[in-house]
């Protein structure tokens, strides 16, 4: 009789190899399989390995989006898996704090921001425009959450995440302006906030309220008015809001051909930008920063006019986006933004910009014009189209926040364990 032969082994290394190509779902059930892939599987190196591969391998662009529903007077929030490529719905993701903290009507939560998997998410109401607790901290595809400590107090301004490689730590940023203007800091890593010295002029911050839009290599980027962008240094922790925006009040610059021009000159001489005689029309630039190819990005769309007998005005119906070409000037030190015009189009409709995400040489846009709608615009060729949407996606009121999301197995200090009753599963 042949010698029975031992089973066959697979060294640690080969079996990462493996393992880390497998999509985060089956590899939370394959620790189960033994004590050494357990081991393996919950070691945050596998962890990073599995991320890395995962970024860049990834063929399919994910986005983790919240989605809006009118039902009964009042609004359904959703999270939502969105893919780039088919235009699709993915799937939803149960909220965590669906039975923690119910939803009412003026309030909602608000995706702050998304960094190798983990996700930034904060309570926000509507009527008095302030940021709730809970923020927490949120992987949904290990199902973990971690609940930061109580945001400082004040009338918060601004809200930002993303993760600093430097210091390989993610952190949140809270701009605060009342009672008196101040920014802090929380660190995954220490786990609490602390004040920094951000002094910004008063005026450039009446300009600046919105969310930071974007984390781009370590540096939180959103826009004040439509001619100014401000930039945070996760790293350093330094605010620079001296970075001009490529905005040319929407006007004809020679990438297109039209011979409106005197027209628009004229009209701007009467009556100037902000023309407004009937109350229902006010030109005004939509801006969003976006990453673009590991850089950063800014689209403009001048198409806001809601005055239908008035959409003829050229400079009132485009949208252009322009690439950084250099981060020198996020840094700070004086350097100027310079800036390359990557595409740029006349839109046929009044719209509102939610928000942006450029992919693969595609540039797809959330609008708001007579109703919720994505538009994809192809840069080399510059032309776009609207995107013919599942039932799920129409009949949401509209999706304003959208992040890049990439599946990992990263937890985080202070993560715990979300458990939900048998038949509250969303997957």
């Amino acid at each position: 009789m042949a010698p029975v032969r031992p089973n066959p082994t697979l060294s640690s290394d080969l079996l990462t190899e493996i393992l880390k190509r497998l999509p985060v779902k089956p590899l939370v059930q394959y620790q189960l399989v033994s004590k050494t892939w357990l081991s393996l599987i919950k070691d945050p190196a596998f962890a990073e390995a599995q991320l890395r591969h995962a970024i860049s391998t990834g063929t399919d662009e994910t986005l983790i989006i919240t989605r809006y529903l009118y039902l009964s007077g009042d609004h359904l929030q959703k999270f939502s898996l969105f893919n780039v490529d088919s235009c699709e719905l993915m799937r939803d993701v149960k909220n965590p704090c669906s039975r923690k903290t119910p939803q009412v009507s003026d309030r909602y939560f608000r995706l702050v921001g998304s960094a190798n998997g983990i996700v930034c998410v904060a309570n926000y109401d509507f009527d008095v425009e302030e940021f709730f607790d809970p923020v927490f901290l949120w992987n949904p595809a290990i199902r973990k959450i971690k609940f930061l400590p109580p945001l400082p107090v004040g009338e918060l301004n601004d809200l930002g995440f993303g993760y600093d490689p430097v210091a390989r730590d993610y952190k949140v940023v809270s701009v605060v302006r009342k009672p008196f203007y101040s920014v802090e800091v929380y660190s995954a890593n220490s786990n609490v906030w602390r004040k920094v010295a951000c002094p910004i002029p008063t005026d450039v911050m009446d300009r600046f309220c919105s969310t930071f839009h974007v984390c781009v290599n370590g540096f939180l980027c959103g826009a004040g008015d439509f001619s100014m962008m401000v930039v945070f240094d996760l790293n350093r922790e330094v605010m620079n809001y001296s970075i001009k925006l490529p905005v040319d009040g929407g006007r004809d610059d020679g990438d297109d051909d039209d011979d409106d021009d005197d027209d628009v000159d004229d009209y701007d001489d009467e009556y100037g930008s902000d023309y407004d005689s009937d109350g229902s029309y006010e030109a005004e630039a939509n801006t969003r920063i976006i990453e673009i190819n590991k850089s950063v990005g800014v689209i403009v769309l001048w198409a806001n006019a809601l005055d239908y007998e008035m959409s003829d005005w050229r400079w009132n119906k485009k949208v252009k986006l322009w690439k950084l070409d250099d981060e020198a000037c996020l840094r700070g030190g004086g350097d100027e933004a310079s800036w390359t015009l990557m595409f740029s189009l006349k839109f046929d409709r009044p719209s509102l910009l939610r928000n942006g995400y450029f992919s693969n040489g595609n540039l797809l846009l959330s609008v708001q014009s007579d109703n919720n709608m994505w538009i994809s615009c192809d840069v080399d060729k510059k032309d776009a189209e609207i995107v013919p949407l599942s039932d799920e996606m129409a009949d949401c009121c509209y999706c304003y926040d959208m992040c890049k999301y990439t599946e990992s197995l990263v937890s985080l200090a202070g993560f715990k364990q979300i458990s939900w009753k048998a038949g509250e599963d969303d997957n």
